[in-house]
């Protein structure tokens, strides 16, 4: 009852002072926290933490020493001893102990005591068990029961593999040997080992080539894999690609960056009309997600590669089914008309998924991803996808700038937890 209070008695057409202009209806603006995003009713006088100088009150709103209103991120205060206990929790499991707070506390240069402790962290075996955990977490994966078949632990393994040791991430898409580590938890250490998961035709790509992932996102036509694929390495849902201008189409516009007729439907020989546009346009995703698919489909319900081969009519057949009578598998009619060849994006062919990891390895929006799930991880935010907990460029320029040097991981993790916007509370 107190927030509607408050929000009625200021002006409902801007009630976040988003437009910056006066009330359209001659009530009262409303104060820079009431209502705003969350609902907080906070007071809008603010302290004298963090930066901006010491604030000043003009007509009835706070300001700084800038002119500008004050928000909540002006009341934060650098506070080394609390960003200690996060950074603990996240690089270790566990909270620091009260020698290792007093002695940031106590400090005479807390910033370099801090940013020590981080590094001990970081060259812990817990620090190795916790990025095991982080990557099992990416994955939404890992071992259900000891033994299992296919090893769901394999991926996360390789993953956190190369960030502790600090090797280069796109590894993960293109490595072609030592994708199935095993892992000494006391020592923190991994020995690489080989994943045996198809023949030399159909060489190992990093985790996209990996039984337990593709056993763990087994689907009708192979979609489910692919949209894996997508969400967790390039942050972002389908549609992947989008044209400059779009298309009138049907009821809508068509977006893809494909031409329309490359992918499969009812009138090319497809069994499933992925150029239907009575209603949504379907090929504004099938346009990426048909060029990508085939590479997926050749692995069978249990994550095992099975060699495509041409059934009656001489179109490849693949292991994955389509959701239609009788489930039969696949065929590449299904996903493209004659002509048409895998890719990874528009213009970027991929007869494999090695290729396929390379093309990958090589995308800006694959390396951004990277760095939004490490900064989303530090400051305790949601999935990138599922919560929409994207990164303003603006934040994390400066570490996908860094990270693309070397594509060091390791490095990436070390910058956010010692940077400014961690250690402010």
């Amino acid at each position: 009852m107190g927030l509607s209070l408050v929000l009625s008695a200021c002006n409902p057409d801007d009630p976040n002072q988003l437009l910056g202009g006066p009330p359209a209806n001659g009530g009262k603006p409303c104060p820079p926290s009431a209502g705003g995003e969350g609902g907080s009713t906070a007071s809008a006088t603010v302290g004298n933490g963090g930066s901006g100088g010491d604030p000043t009150t003009s007509g009835g709103q706070t300001t700084g020493s800038g002119g500008g209103v004050k928000t909540v991120l002006d009341e934060r205060v650098v506070a080394y001893s609390e960003a200690l206990r996060t950074a603990s929790l996240k690089l270790v499991g566990k909270l620091p102990k009260n020698d290792e707070i007093e002695g940031v506390r106590s400090a005479s240069d807390p910033k370099q005591v801090y940013e020590t402790f981080v590094d001990q962290y970081m060259a812990s075996p817990r620090f190795a068990a916790m990025m095991l955990d982080y990557w099992k977490n990416t994955f939404r994966s890992g071992a259900m029961a000891p033994n299992e078949t296919p090893n769901r632990n394999n991926a996360p393994l390789f993953a956190a593999k190369i960030t502790v040791e600090g090797g280069d991430y796109r590894q993960i898409f293109t490595a072609t040997s030592g994708t199935c580590p095993t892992f000494d938890p006391a020592a923190g250490t991994f020995t690489a080992a080989d994943c045996a998961n198809g023949p030399a035709a159909a060489p190992a790509a990093g985790v996209l080539s990996d039984a337990g992932l593709m056993a763990q996102y087994a689907s009708a036509l192979a979609f489910r894999r692919v949209r894996f694929i997508q969400e967790t390495f390039s942050c972002r849902k389908m549609p992947a690609e989008y044209r400059g201008t779009p298309e009138p189409r049907g009821g809508g516009f068509y977006t893809s960056p494909w031409p329309f007729e490359s992918i499969a439907g009812a009138a090319n020989g497809g069994r499933v009309d992925f150029l239907d546009d009575s209603s949504t346009i379907c090929a504004n995703c099938h346009g990426s997600m048909n060029h990508r698919a085939p590479l997926f489909a050749a692995y069978d319900d249990s994550g095992k590669y099975v060699e495509p081969a041409a059934g009656m009519d001489g179109i490849l057949e693949f292991s994955a089914t389509v959701p239609i009578d009788g489930n039969p598998k696949v065929k590449q009619s299904d996903y493209l008309p004659p002509g048409e060849t895998t890719a990874f994006k528009f213009g970027q062919p991929a007869a494999n998924l090695l290729e396929y990891g390379q093309r990958m390895a090589a995308d800006d929006e694959v390396a951004r991803c990277a760095v939004v799930r490490v900064w989303n991880y530090a400051m305790s935010k949601g999935d990138a996808v599922y919560d929409l907990a994207d990164v303003p460029d603006s934040v994390i320029d400066p570490f996908v700038k860094q990270f693309k040097t070397n594509y060091n991981l390791r490095e990436i993790i070390r910058a956010a937890f010692v940077h400014d916007d961690f250690v402010r509370y």
